[in-house]
C-alpha cells in the first residue's frame, strides 16, 4: 500500500519529487567526489571542528587541514555548538566519505522539499544550475539543510504546524541569523512558534553533552569573527556602506519586509538586511520562489518573473544588486498580492486551485496552506467593486 500524495498533488507528481531527490543526491555526491583532495572549504572547517568537538573554535587543526589540502585565505569555524549535533556523526567518518554523503543528502532533501512547491514539479530540477544553489552544494555549505528546513515548515505550517516549529527550531541551531526574524514572520502562528521555541531549548540543552564552555568559546569566536568580516566579500546589504547609520537604515527597511511579508519571503529576505555577514548562497532557500515566479509568469506577474530569473541566473551576488532585488520585489507588490492576502479564492488563477477530480476535494486548509506558503503574487481579482492592480 502506498502512501498518500501530499494535498492538492498526485501520485505521478510524489514519485516525481523521490525521482528529483535521489538524482540531486547522486550529481552532488558524485560532484564532491569529483572535488575529492581539492577541497571543499566551508565542510572541510565543519568536519575538522566536529572531530575536534573538545576545541571546535581552535584554529589550529583547522590550518592543518588548510596547509595539508593546500587551501589558502582564512576559514574560522563560527557556527554555535547545537550545530555540532548534526555534524558529528559525519565527523566519524573519512573526510573523503563524509564530504559527498553530507552534499548529497543536503541537495536531495532541497530537491524534494523544492519540487513540493514549484509547478510544474520537473520545473524544480532546473534549481540545480542557479549559482546559489550550486555552490552551495560545491562547498559543502549549510544552505541546502537549512533550506529544505525552513521551506519544509512553509508546506506543512497549516496542516502540520508542530512539524513546522521542530523544522524551524533545526534551521535556527544551524545559522541562527537564518531566523532572527521569527517573532515577527510567525507572529499569530502561536502553536508553530512555542513548537519552535521548545524546540530549540531542547536541542540547545542537547548541545550541552559537549561542554558548556563551548557556548563561551563560541562568543569569543564571533567577537573576532567580526573583526574580520568586514574584509571579506558579503552579499548582504549592510556591506554596502561603512557606518552605523546605514546598518540602521538597512535594518529598519529588513524588518518592515519582514512585516509585510509573514512568510519564507520575508525570513530570509528580511534576515539578509539584518546580518552583518551573508553570501550570494544564502539566497538559496528563495531559489524554489524565484523558480515558481519565473515559469508561471502569467500568474505572478512578468515582474516577479523577471526576478526570479534574476535570482536563478546569480545575478544577486553583491550587496548592492540584493538590495535592488529586495526593492524592486516590494514595489511589485503594490501590484500583485501576496498569496495570503486573496479574498476570493474562486478566482484565482493559480493551477492548485483548479477543480478537483471528483470525489478528491481538496480541503480548504490545504489551499490556504498554498496561498501563504511562499507569498507568490497573483492579481488582484477582477469583478464589480475590485480594482486591478491590488493595493
Amino acid at each position: 500500500m502506498t502512501s498518500p500524495a501530499p494535498a492538492g498533488r498526485s501520485a505521478g507528481d510524489l514519485r516525481l519529487s523521490l525521482a528529483l531527490g535521489v538524482a540531486a543526491f547522486l550529481a552532488a555526491a558524485a560532484l564532491a567526489v569529483a572535488r575529492s583532495g581539492h577541497g571543499a572549504p566551508d565542510f572541510d572547517v565543519f568536519w575538522t571542528a566536529a572531530r575536534h568537538w573538545q576545541a571546535p573554535y581552535d584554529p589550529a587543526p583547522v590550518k592543518a587541514l588548510e596547509a595539508q589540502l593546500h587551501l589558502t585565505g582564512t576559514w574560522p569555524f563560527v557556527y554555535p555548538p547545537s550545530f555540532l549535533l548534526i555534524l558529528w556523526p559525519f565527523a566519524q567518518l573519512p573526510l573523503s566519505l563524509a564530504y559527498p554523503l553530507w552534499t548529497g543528502l543536503g541537495a536531495a532533501l532541497f530537491m524534494f522539499v523544492a519540487s513540493q512547491a514549484v509547478k510544474p514539479t520537473w520545473a524544480a530540477a532546473v534549481l540545480a544550475l542557479a549559482p546559489p544553489v550550486f555552490f552551495s552544494a560545491m562547498l559543502g555549505q549549510t544552505t541546502l539543510i537549512m533550506g529544505a528546513a525552513m521551506l519544509g515548515g512553509w508546506l506543512v505550517i497549516e496542516r502540520r504546524p508542530a512539524m513546522a516549529g521542530v523544522l524551524f527550531a533545526a534551521a535556527a541551531c544551524i545559522k541562527p541569523q537564518a531566523m532572527i526574524l521569527a517573532p515577527i514572520i510567525l507572529w499569530g502562528r502561536w502553536r508553530t512558534f512555542g513548537w519552535m521555541a521548545g524546540a530549540v531549548v531542547a536541542m540547545l540543552a542537547a548541545s550541552l553533552v559537549f561542554g558548556l564552555q563551548r557556548w563561551i568559546e563560541w562568543r569569543h569566536a564571533l567577537t573576532a569573527f567580526a573583526a574580520i568580516a568586514p574584509g571579506a566579500d558579503r552579499a548582504n546589504p549592510s556591506a554596502l556602506f561603512a557606518g552605523p547609520w546605514w546598518a540602521a537604515a538597512v535594518a529598519a527597511f529588513g524588518l518592515l519586509f519582514a512585516w509585510r511579508n509573514k512568510n519564507l519571503l520575508g525570513m530570509v529576505g528580511g534576515a539578509l538586511c539584518l546580518t552583518p555577514y551573508a553570501h550570494d548562497y544564502d539566497l538559496a532557500p528563495l531559489a524554489p520562489l524565484a523558480a515558481a515566479w519565473l515559469f508561471q509568469p502569467r500568474t505572478h506577474g512578468w515582474g516577479h518573473a523577471a526576478a526570479g530569473g534574476a535570482l536563478l541566473a546569480g545575478l544577486l551576488a553583491t550587496p548592492a544588486a540584493v538590495l535592488a532585488w529586495l526593492a524592486a520585489v516590494t514595489l511589485l507588490q503594490f501590484r500583485w498580492r501576496p498569496l495570503g492576502q486573496m479574498t476570493n479564492p474562486t478566482r484565482d488563477p493559480s493551477p492548485d486551485l483548479s477543480p478537483p477530480a471528483a470525489g478528491r476535494g481538496i480541503p480548504a486548509e490545504a489551499v490556504d496552506a498554498a496561498r501563504r506558503t511562499l507569498s507568490i503574487p497573483l492579481p488582484a481579482p477582477v469583478g464589480r467593486g475590485a480594482v486591478r492592480g491590488g493595493r
